[in-house]
């Protein structure tokens, strides 16, 4: 199939450039390793500013939310806990369903529908303020609601880039990914915290829906530039739950049967384990060691967010080393960095020393996330993902837990030290086993 330009798309071309010329024009004079014609072309435009309104508006629902559950309590962070317990929890019990979705219906469609279901749900909050102050219950409720019907977001996404990008070129658009959705997702809380002064928290959901939806209709607009794999849309409605079971059988034959499948799983499960404690130790680090004012761990959370955005950046270069090579470099560097915070008690060393942590570790989900989709067949992709990001929830959970074990009952330079020993032991350990098994790993 031939590659459409934006001149060629008709009405719907147009239509998207109405809504992304900056963006396009920006990719589009990029030259080099940064961006080939290949991902310059407009269906991946649309992809990339979908995505970046989305996670514009996320970033802003969950610091209106998080406010919204503060006051609620009075100044209790209990309630703002409860809901990222319910965030996490929820998806993870419907995600394997959820991948039978992907599979089965069209996915530009599908993230459209989920978009508007969360712009339109949260946007009830605001409604019902009008009438009484938001409760414990009212919110509870929209949140679960919303977390069991957007659980398909992440499946769907991720296995709709291989339709837009060929193979060759998935490492480079998913680092362009990576900085769309990190640096959407850091404006969503600043364009939020200066709306704040001027509107009640409940009224900036209007906002953030209003986000959801410009990014449900780009989703819709864009057609994909690639051949997209045909699905067997059958099973469901033939098979009943037999078949439902078979097609997950064969998912986890495909996981079983892939040595490099199975390491790339085992390398994301990891980032999740070590990742997700990470919201706990900024606060941690600016009391006990740097001894800074509270404010101070902002600014390491940004720094490990600008090592974030920064290792999409290292993705788009035009020669990039063996991809599981890069991540075991990268959690390397991230373990020195955790090693020598304790050892650096200065801010600037500890901003600097973030800034590389996040950097190192970055590299893992996005290059794991090429490894799935190179080598998955694209009928099986959404319930292969539906898996595997089961799996780095269940880790993610596991590593907040037990790191609030642990700070519970030491301080955070141990945890940091413990942290950082552990991904250079890991990463110093698979080095030769990749080395040794290479051909099998490639």
């Amino acid at each position: 199939m031939k590659r459409s330009t934006l001149r060629g798309l008709g009405p719907k071309g147009l239509a998207l450039g109405f809504f992304t010329p900056l963006l396009s024009s920006i990719l589009g004079e990029l030259r080099g390793g940064l961006l080939s014609r290949t991902l310059a072309q407009a269906p991946f435009v649309g992809l990339l500013s979908a995505y970046a309104i989305s996670q514009f508006s996320e970033g802003m629902t969950q610091t209106a939310l998080t406010w919204i559950a503060f006051q609620i309590r009075h100044g209790d962070v209990s309630l703002v806990g409860h809901i990222g317990v319910i965030q996490t929890v929820v998806p993870f019990l419907v995600l394997i369903p959820a991948g039978l979705l992907v599979d089965l219906l069209p996915r530009q469609a599908l993230l459209a529908a989920l978009n508007l279901f969360k712009g339109a749900t949260y946007s009830l909050i605001p409604i019902l303020a009008l009438f009484a102050p938001v409760g414990t219950d009212s919110l509870i409720m929209i949140v679960v609601t919303t977390a069991v019907f957007s659980a398909a977001v992440g499946p769907a996404f991720n296995a709709s880039v291989p339709e837009f990008v060929p193979r060759d070129r998935l490492e480079h658009a998913n680092g362009w990914i990576q900085i769309a959705g990190q640096g959407g997702y850091l404006l969503g809380p600043l364009s939020a915290a200066g709306l704040l002064l001027f509107l009640p928290a409940p009224w900036l959901l209007v906002a953030s829906g209003a986000g959801f939806a410009l990014s449900a209709f780009l989703f819709v607009l864009i057609s994909p530039s690639l051949p997209v794999a045909k699905r067997d849309r059958s099973k469901g409605g033939e098979g009943g739950l037999r078949g439902h079971l078979a097609g997950f059988k064969v998912t986890g034959r495909i996981l079983l049967r892939s040595p490099l499948l199975l390491f790339a799983t085992f390398l994301l499960v990891l980032f999740a384990l070590f990742n997700a404690p990470m919201s706990m130790v900024f606060p941690l680090l600016s009391s006990q060691i740097f001894h800074a004012p509270p404010s101070f761990y902002a600014l390491l959370s940004g720094a490990y967010f600008v090592g974030s955005f920064l290792g999409g950046i290292f993705l788009i270069g035009r020669r990039l080393p063996k991809p599981i090579h890069m991540i075991l470099a990268g959690m390397l560097l991230a373990g020195v960095s955790f090693i020598l915070i304790p050892r650096l008690p200065f801010e600037w060393a500890g901003v600097t020393l973030l800034l590389l942590a996040g950097l190192g570790l970055s590299w893992i989900q996005p290059l794991v996330l090429t490894r799935f989709q190179q080598i998955v067949p694209g009928e099986s992709l959404g319930r292969f993902l539906s898996l595997a990001m089961s799996l780095f929830l269940l880790a993610a959970v596991a590593g907040i837990q037990g790191g609030t074990l642990y700070l519970h009952h030491s301080p955070v330079t141990s945890f940091l030290k413990l942290g950082g020993t552990l991904l250079l032991v890991i990463a110093l350990l698979l080095l030769p086993f990749v080395t040794l098994f290479r051909s099998r790993l490639s």
